[in-house]
């Protein structure tokens, strides 16, 4: 028994929580179609058919195969007679290539349940993987555990653990393995009862205990709003008076048990609901009819009539555990959702003729693939070599070819600067636009008298001027106009009459042909020999 913290059980949220569970399943690509449900005890089979309606809903039918062997069929020596009966109702049904469920008799197995903060929940889940080892209840040997965990409010989660033999569930695993049957999940009994009772609306959202008597001992547990709070396992439970006498002695520390560990607040735990076999259940009520403590009455199939319909001669208590192990089917519950005791166990499933064929010929396809690229390659390289003096000759044909190619454009190119160079010879400097650029740089007290050309890049100015060092300025300002490439100075001379000087300067201007110069080789661009000009002290003292 594990004490979890602060839950109360809302009906309402379990219901909504396993509709999500429930539309996750129905998201997936899933038909309408005939399911199955199996019961396994000790010494019988009960089988839940869900053939599906017109209208949306499943008719529930049942069947059962009996043992009647003194040892069980969960046995080695009663694997072949269980193997028969499984073959046999898949025969009769034909249960193959549709949805199994199976279920899980309490002989065989036990339940965990812990409920609490995510964090209380991993410690509970950690403490109780150390325990299971030696879980003696079970027998002898190795455990194996099927868990499932949903969060059931923003910061509660519900975990239920399932544990049983290695041994017992490989033999009925190697069973269905081998009459060629895939089923869903094998999951605890009374896990699947809680899950039914839970859908029962005159029960609502109380804590119920619930008794399964169908197999040798009573499998007895509590339930509140279609969750397994409690596996209660009572020493006394292999026969039905002492199965009362515990009950009524334990029944005031389970229901401490519903309000201080799971904090139920939902109602009291009072009514015991029973199933399995007439005989069973009619001697326990009998047995509790008189107590005060709890109040016994026989476990009907909920009445479901928007899910499925019954006969009414079938709607028996001990057809309770087949239709809880059907109904998660029904409703598409999630895998997620239910205790698979088979997590640890299941394996592949058998690979058909053509699957195990590639399987095993895989290898040499892989070879014959690889042999198939080398020889390919190695061809390549064969047809390379043998085509190698060819190819060095139409190379050596390609390469006279660009050279031939390469000298005519060369020949091109020597007579196009050619006449470029003529042209640059033969034109005529722009001289409106030397003359407009030297007029707009002359000071306001110079006067510009003559502008001559002496050739094609040398132009003479004669000019005027009342300040002699007004000459100096305009040289500088001359050698920075766009093509002058040299200024000079030629001479002054003073103008007695007019008390004014005048001076010669004659400008060297940019040849049209410079830019020629750059394409071969020769400098193309001088710039001003900017000679310094004597001062007018110097000149005087000339």
């Amino acid at each position: 028994m594990i004490a979890c913290l602060d839950w109360a059980a809302p009906s309402s949220y379990f219901y909504l929580l396993q509709m999500n569970h429930v539309s996750q399943a129905s998201s997936e690509p899933s038909t309408h179609e005939v399911c199955f449900g199996l019961r396994i005890e000790s010494h019988a089979i009960q089988l839940a058919i869900a053939t599906p309606m017109d209208n949306g809903r499943y008719r529930l039918t049942f069947d059962q195969v009996d043992h009647d062997g003194e040892v069980g069929w969960l046995t080695n020596e009663g694997a072949s007679a269980f193997e028969a009966a499984l073959e046999m109702l898949a025969d009769r049904h034909q249960m193959r290539r549709h949805a199994v469920s199976v279920s899980l008799d309490g002989d065989f197995c036990v339940t965990r349940v812990t409920i609490g903060s995510p964090e209380e929940v991993d410690h509970d889940l950690e403490t109780l993987a150390t325990r299971i080892p030696r879980y003696l209840q079970l027998g002898p040997g190795e455990k194996v555990t099927g868990s499932a965990r949903i969060r059931i409010e923003p910061s509660t989660d519900y975990a239920v653990t399932g544990v049983v033999n290695r041994s017992l569930i490989q033999i009925i695993y190697d069973a269905f393995r081998n009459i060629d049957m895939d089923v869903k999940w094998v999951e605890p009994s009374l896990v699947s009862v809680a899950r039914l009772v839970g859908r029962d609306k005159r029960i609502g959202d109380t804590p119920i205990l619930v008794a399964d008597g169908m197999g040798k001992q009573w499998d007895v547990g509590i339930a509140c709003a279609g969750m397994l709070l409690l596996d209660y396992r009572p020493a006394a439970a292999h026969h039905n008076a002492g199965f009362c006498e515990a009950l009524v002695g334990h029944f005031s520390r389970l229901k401490r048990f519903c309000h201080r560990h799971r904090r139920v607040a939902t109602g009291e735990l009072e009514e015991l609901l029973i199933c399995g076999p007439h005989e069973k259940t009619n001697d326990v009520i009998a047995l509790l009819k008189d107590s005060d403590v709890v109040r016994p009455a026989v476990l009907q199939i909920p009445d479901l009539p928007e899910l499925y319909e019954i006969n009414s001669e079938s709607n028996e208590t001990n057809h309770v555990p087949s239709v809880a192990t059907v109904f998660p089917l029904l409703i598409r519950l999630a895998d997620d959702g239910v205790p698979d005791l088979l997590d640890h166990v299941r394996r592949a499933p058998d690979l058909s003729w053509g699957q195990r064929l590639v399987y095993q010929c895989w290898p040499i396809a892989v070879a014959c693939l690889t042999l198939m690229i080398a020889y390919a390659m190695v061809a390549t390289e064969r047809n390379r070599h043998a085509g190698k003096g060819m190819g060095r000759a139409e190379l050596q044909a390609q390469i006279t070819a660009t050279q031939t190619k390469f000298a005519a454009v060369s020949k091109r190119r020597e007579l196009l600067t050619h006449l470029n160079r003529i042209s640059a010879i033969t034109t005529e400097p722009n001289w409106h636009k030397t003359f407009k650029l030297i007029t707009q740089s002359l000071p306001e007290t110079v006067r510009l008298e003559e502008f001559r050309i002496e050739s094609s890049n040398t132009i003479q100015l004669n000019g005027m001027t009342v300040e002699e060092s007004v000459i100096y300025d305009l040289v500088n300002s001359l050698r920075h106009l766009p093509g002058v490439t040299q200024v000079a100075l030629k001479g002054t001379s003073p103008e007695p009459d007019t008390q004014s000087t005048r001076f010669i300067v004659r400008l060297t201007i940019r040849s049209a042909s410079s830019g020629l110069d750059n394409q071969t080789g020769a400098p193309g661009h001088r710039m001003a020999q900017r000679t310094p000009l004597p001062s007018p002290k110097q000149r005087g003292q000339q």
